[in-house]
């Protein structure tokens, strides 16, 4: 429901090549930064009877998106978060605080066992007009994509979104711009 601004979240990571150190070397709570027109490759299909979001790690941030909108709009649906860590979670108190809550479970790899994510009972379990929706890592999302087209599932009913660019070119010259 907010449109008067943007949360962005980034993991200063250790490794930065510039990017995750100037967001946190550089830009301030409140700064103005010019951006593109937004695009969504990634749309809900709010037809969908109900959904199941998949986060890895970083892949929360469109998927927290969808599940505060499906909550608002009184949607049937449950998140599963696969982060490596508690402490490595991100947007674990807003999620905490949230109304819709008791329809996420987190899965940390370094948890208990009986918390990681079985991932061949959750798909097999799919309801009939239930929409899944993957975001994170690569491994993550061929890992849930390949077990659901074993399960069955729809082609139209997977929805996933990569951060890394797909780009095929053939051959063909190309023009970047940055």
């Amino acid at each position: 429901t907010e449109t008067h601004r943007y949360l962005i979240a980034v993991l200063r990571d250790a490794a930065s090549r510039g990017g995750s150190a100037a967001m946190h070397d550089a830009v301030k709570e409140g700064d103005a930064l010019t951006i593109s027109t937004p695009k969504n490759h990634f749309a809900l299909a709010h037809e969908a009877a109900s959904h199941l979001l998949l986060a890895g790690g970083i892949g929360i941030t469109p998927l927290l998106c969808m599940a505060e909108r499906l909550a608002n709009v009184g949607a049937a649906f449950e998140m599963h978060y696969c982060t490596r860590s508690r402490s490595r979670t991100a947007f674990v108190e807003r999620i905490a605080r949230s109304a819709f809550a008791p329809r996420v479970q987190f899965h940390h790899d370094d948890g208990a066992l009986d918390q990681r994510l079985d991932i061949a009972a959750l798909l097999a379990n799919g309801a009939s007009g239930q929409h899944l929706y993957v975001c994170g890592p690569n491994g993550f999302m061929d890992f849930v994509t390949h077990a659901a087209q074993r399960l069955g599932w729809a082609e139209d009913t997977v929805h996933l979104e990569r951060f890394g660019a797909e780009v095929n070119t053939d051959g063909a010259p190309f023009t970047v711009v940055a």
